[in-house]
């Protein structure tokens, strides 16, 4: 029987989540400080069903429709490889912005990758076959009688040794349990819908044993092994059983509670002309006992900078996973002056440079454009205040384009257009 999935948001009232739902999310502590909105955007299993909860202000889709499959699949996908991207590491210097449940999602995503690659584990076994196969002829000439010829003996009959892979072995059947038990929860991260991917080894016979038992054959089948896949094989199974005994396993958790590090990471990694200007700007030093002492670690640290080769044209985007539907939920004023100061950086660092300034929220919105207006005039202050642009992205489009790689160029070249 296949899983329900159903679709939630970052943001979402916990009032409104089913009841075992609501009580593994509040346990988890993965709400907001006031405890009445969801702070968590990945997926939970409980209660037999997938909770899905995309970022905030994202299009929804309708449970169990196949869009719904395939973007907790994209989803999953994206915080996966976030986790193991090393350059995700300069998002991540704040404490408790890691992701959860990262080991065993990719544990889990390893091992039902590997499987619709390569098939169930299969051991290579050596045959004694007389007049076929590859020629032994240290067996032939010890066994076989030869006839002279003119130019020396001849054998008629020959020994020889046929190689074939066998899936009826004690490993094939662990492996076998364990994607079958694999399959029955997670198959969609790796195939986006609700199609088994286990259903070609359902009657294969299950493992003897306990898991312990299972681990020690495991480990005696690696001394044996030679090929890189099968070691590394028999060592994720080797690992999923060790991490999964003794665990409570009816409920999983996979995401992060803190989303904006992974959009903003997502936005820098899928944008094109991606700039590193932060070790190319000014810096903080200090005179002490009349001696200068540069302070770079607490220098600027701009999200990310679009420069178009052979231009004066930079734009500085700051990704802001805000809701940013009226001015209540748009940035506030610490957030304007980084991105005022850094448009002047900028213009220290190129006198001629030519600047955008743009916030990027998720979803859909009102809001155009940020200015500073003088309070006693009404008129905006442009001149010395240049508008800040304000963006709005549909975060499963940046989902998708960030797991394949993919460059936003239609945003890219919009947010060059001067």
């Amino acid at each position: 029987m296949r899983r329900k999935v159903t679709c939630y948001a970052d943001r979402d009232l916990v009032t409104h989540l089913p009841t075992e739902l609501k009580a593994l999310i509040t346990k988890q502590n993965l709400v907001t400080n006031n405890g009445k909105k969801v702070s968590f955007c990945g997926v939970i299993i409980c209660d037999g069903e997938i909770h899905t909860f995309l970022p905030q202000n994202s299009k929804k889709p309708v449970s169990n429709e196949k869009e719904c499959y395939r973007i907790s699949s994209q989803l999953m996908k994206s915080v996966h490889l976030y986790s193991t991207d090393k350059t995700s590491k300069e998002f991540t210097l704040d404490e408790g912005k890691e992701c959860i449940g990262d080991d065993r999602l990719s544990l889990i995503s390893e091992l039902l990758r590997d499987y619709c690659a390569n098939g169930l584990y299969s051991r290579r076994i050596s045959q004694k076959v007389l007049n076929t196969g590859k020629t032994d002829w240290r067996r032939t000439i010890t066994n076989q009688l030869p006839y002279q010829g003119n130019k020396g003996p001849v054998y008629l009959d020959f020994n020889g040794t046929k190689r074939r892979y066998a899936s009826d072995c004690e490993i094939a059947r662990i492996h076998a349990c364990i994607i079958r038990e694999l399959d029955s929860s997670f198959d969609w991260i790796v195939t986006g819908s609700d199609v088994s991917v286990a259903k070609n080894i359902m009657s294969v016979p299950a493992p003897k044993g306990t898991d312990i038992a299972m681990i020690n054959t495991l480990k005696k089948e690696l001394r044996l092994v030679y090929s890189d896949r099968e070691k590394r094989l028999l060592k994720l199974l080797i690992k999923h059983l060790e991490s999964e005994h003794g665990r409570d396993t009816s409920n999983f958790i996979a995401g992060l509670k803190n989303y904006h590090v992974l959009w903003e990471h997502m936005l820098d990694k899928s944008l094109a002309w991606g700039f590193k200007i932060n070790k190319l700007v000014s810096s903080p030093a200090y005179k002490i006992n009349g001696q200068i002492i540069s302070a770079k670690n607490k220098g600027q640290r701009m999200d990310t900078v679009l420069h178009q080769p052979h231009t004066n044209k930079y734009t500085v985007v700051d990704a802001k996973y805000y809701e940013a539907q009226s001015p209540q939920g748009a940035p506030g004023w610490p957030d304007l002056v980084k991105q005022f100061f850094y448009a002047k950086a900028l213009s220290v660092y190129d006198p001629l440079a030519q600047i955008n300034n743009v916030f990027i929220f998720p979803g859909t919105g009102p809001i155009e454009s940020a200015h500073m207006r003088d309070p006693i005039t009404k008129k905006l202050q442009d001149k010395d205040y240049p508008p800040i642009l304000c963006v709005y992205v549909e975060p499963t489009l940046l989902i998708d384009h960030y797991v394949k790689g993919k460059k936003l160029k239609g945003l890219s070249n919009e947010l060059m257009d001067f």
